[in-house]
């Protein structure tokens, strides 16, 4: 059976594992994205990885990334949270130093691709797929088939809520991303409570659990913001489900009945009846999707 290394880079790391043609993860490590972001040491990063997991034979590598990809080239158009890659021809450019075959997609369509192929196990006709963390990925199945153009499209994150709202990673304001990534959510927090000291999303829930008011206001008003964005999302795809994954799902017991109950008042009758709304499934899927993608075109 071949393996194949799979890379699920984030904003805040850049998780690397070993996986089978199957979508079985076999070994894993991670290191942070700040001390590899720069084109010279994130490749110096995977030759030292491809080191490491030498005694794998591994055909091809996948990339997972967090911003707007050509597809068809291996081409980064642009990572809003992580600079210094704009146009950048990855695949060629990796694959020459590497000396393998590599394949990149955006992070949040080879999250779907995991969740599809091996969550899901094909079984749901539409849905859509959300990575809430660092920044928020969106993934799109229609018809079986993942939603994607001349790029990775499927971009929802960086649909305008206002218009004067704050400036995002994109370039532009008012994106729904602004108002759900986790330095957003520990922001709205420390301007509620006039706290200095650094808090990481997990105490955020751990603290709304406990009952505090700015916590619980703070997760209130991201499940108004997610679950209006996600009604109209519902009205435009009309999916069976949507599946939700990422650091800031950890808190998806708190946030999910508001996030629901936000979507069936905005959301049109008919298309949120009998809407689910579900926990990621797959461990590491960033890794796995990123794998089965490079596997799916080594096929091809």
């Amino acid at each position: 059976m071949d393996n194949y290394l799979g890379i699920d880079w984030g904003g805040t790391n850049i998780d690397i594992g070993v996986v089978n043609s199957s979508g079985s993860l076999i070994a894993r490590s991670v290191y942070p994205t700040s001390s590899n972001n720069t084109k010279e040491k994130f490749l110096e990063l995977l030759k030292n990885v491809l080191a490491l997991y030498s005694k794998y034979n591994i055909k091809a590598i996948g990339i997972g990334a967090p911003g707007l990809i050509d597809i068809k080239n291996g081409k980064i158009f642009d990572l809003p949270n992580v600079p210094g890659w704009k146009n950048y021809p990855i695949s060629k450019e990796f694959g020459r130093s590497l000396k393998k075959k590599v394949f990149i997609n955006n992070d949040a369509n080879v999250f779907t691709l995991a969740e599809c192929k091996v969550g899901l196990g094909g079984h749901v006709k539409n849905a859509l797929f959300f990575t809430l963390g660092t920044g928020l990925g969106s993934g799109v199945v229609i018809n079986g088939e993942l939603l994607y153009a001349r790029t990775s499209a499927a971009e929802l994150a960086h649909i305008p809520i206002t218009v004067n709202g704050q400036k995002c990673g994109c370039g532009s304001n008012g994106c729904i991303e602004t108002y759900l990534g986790n330095a957003y959510l520990i922001r709205n927090y420390k301007k509620k409570t006039g706290i200095k000291k650094e808090i990481t999303v997990k105490e955020l829930y751990e603290r709304a659990l406990l009952g505090e008011k700015a916590a619980l206001s703070v997760w209130e008003e991201f499940s108004f913001y997610f679950g209006r964005f996600l009604a109209g999302m519902v009205n435009l795809f009309n999916p069976e489900v949507i599946i939700l994954g990422g650091g800031v799902s950890g808190a998806y017991n708190l946030f999910k009945p508001m996030v629901l109950a936000h979507i069936k008042r905005y959301a049109m009758a008919p298309l949120s009846k009998g809407l689910k709304i579900k926990k990621a499934k797959i461990k590491h899927a960033g890794i796995i999707g990123a794998a089965l993608w490079a596997a799916s075109n080594c096929a091809a």
